[in-house]
């Protein structure tokens, strides 16, 4: 079962985004781009969810979810929102 915060079945209550690709494999500059630039506007249209609130699959269901993967660039992405500029 997936929990986030104390909370199941999260897809009830949680958006997801998709990257395709693999768990082993980096994702592109434009994956990234598209991410953040998305990542920002949903964070606009809907205030309750704060930076320190976006995780990956594999934090709500570890175990059964692995994606993002290890190679996603999580310092990447919430320096880039952190910034706000754009990549």
């Amino acid at each position: 079962t997936s929990v986030f915060e104390g909370r199941e079945v999260c897809n009830d209550f949680s958006l997801g985004i998709e990257l395709e690709g693999t768990d082993d494999l980096p994702f592109t500059d434009a994956q990234y781009a598209a991410l953040i630039d998305l990542t920002r506007q949903l964070l606009v249209a809907y205030p309750a969810i704060t930076r320190h609130r976006i995780c990956g699959h594999s934090d709500i269901a570890p175990g059964r979810k692995t994606d993002p993967g290890p190679a996603f660039d999580w310092t990447r992405f919430r320096s880039a929102l952190q910034d706000g500029g754009h990549e």
